[in-house]
């Protein structure tokens, strides 16, 4: 989710709080735990630190180890460190309890994503997703606001407690909405390799890739009704080319993150280009999200680029850098 998605749902868990005796008969301890729950739940995505090692390293690194069973109890213990030598007066258990739910549940709902974590490391790098809620979820935000607007009226511990069974209630919904999606699909396809759901914000509804032997069928999907928009073969030219570009290490970086890259190339007069494509992200037939690295005419390795193309402008920059500046990464 996004990092306004996260705040809002740790104000949420702050004013859950409040169903705890301890924290509502005590001022100073529930501005203590409203502090945790809002940083705790963010406390996750402290991994952007890792793009001052560069953008490949943050790629690499973003929902790894800060995102894993072992770190959930570190990131409450840290946070509620943190905040206690300010909050002397109050009871450490309880900031530490609701800083330390504030921060499962930033990586629960992370789960339910495209995107997934890797929730197993160190043990397993394998991502997790759940395919079950977009990034942004305005029913998840209109719950809290909800919420919000209702705590002016009524008990705020009580309210959120209804506030999130119901949410459970949403995502219990949704998650096996997407199964049976999954499943119904490859009864139909019974010889794809993999079959991706990305789940748009309308219930019930979602952009499929299908992956066979031979090619990606791209679409959508709502209630056994699938639309295919577009495909394309499963081939790659210059192989020898693909697989050098593959082993450098920004390229690697951007692969590590995800398991539907795809490459294509492209011939110039002045050289090669090599695009990975995340097949995840799609708008139409365009693929924002992509490592794009220069080759020249010899097949001399030149610049590469990681990130999100959002405009053709931006692409034309992206790819007059890459051919005019000196050997270099970004």
């Amino acid at each position: 989710m996004d990092t306004f998605s996260h705040v809002v749902i740790g104000l949420g868990i702050g004013a859950l709080s409040q169903i705890d005796p301890s924290v509502s008969a005590n001022d100073t301890l529930s501005q203590a735990v409203i502090l945790g729950t809002v940083i705790g739940s963010n406390a996750p995505d402290f991994d952007f630190l890792y793009r001052l090692k560069g953008k490949g390293n943050y790629f690499r690194n973003h929902r790894g180890l800060s995102h894993s069973l072992p770190a959930l109890p570190l990131w409450g213990i840290l946070v509620s460190g943190m905040l206690y030598p300010f909050f002397t007066s109050t009871s450490f258990s309880h900031l530490f309890l609701w800083t330390f739910l504030a921060v499962i549940l930033h990586v629960v709902f992370d789960l339910f994503n495209v995107h997934g974590t890797q929730i197993l490391r160190p043990f397993s790098r394998k991502w997790i997703a759940l395919d079950a809620v977009p990034l942004v979820d305005p029913y998840i935000l209109l719950l809290h606001f909800l919420g919000f607007a209702l705590i002016l009226f009524y008990q705020a511990g009580i309210t959120f407690l209804i506030i999130y069974l119901f949410l459970f209630f949403y995502l219990v919904i949704r998650t096996l909405s997407a199964i049976f999606a999954k499943r119904h699909l490859q009864s139909h396809f019974i010889h794809a390799e993999r079959i991706k759901l990305i789940p748009r914000i309308s219930l019930f509804k979602w952009d499929v890739i299908i992956e066979t032997e031979e090619d990606f069928l791209f679409g959508t999907y709502s209630v056994k009704n699938l639309t295919i928009e577009h495909s394309f073969t499963k081939k790659i030219n210059f192989p020898s080319l693909v697989s050098t570009s593959r082993n450098d290490q920004i390229v690697s970086d951007f692969l590590s993150c995800t398991n539907y890259a795809y490459p294509f190339v492209d011939v110039r007069k002045n050289g090669y280009f090599v695009y990975w494509k995340d097949l995840r992200f799609r708008t139409k037939r365009f693929f924002p999200t992509q490592a794009i690295q220069f080759f020249t005419s010899d097949f001399e390795k030149k610049n590469c680029y990681i990130g999100r193309v959002n405009s053709l402008k931006q692409y034309k920059k992206v790819v007059k850098n890459l051919t005019n500046s000196p050997s270099s990464f970004n």
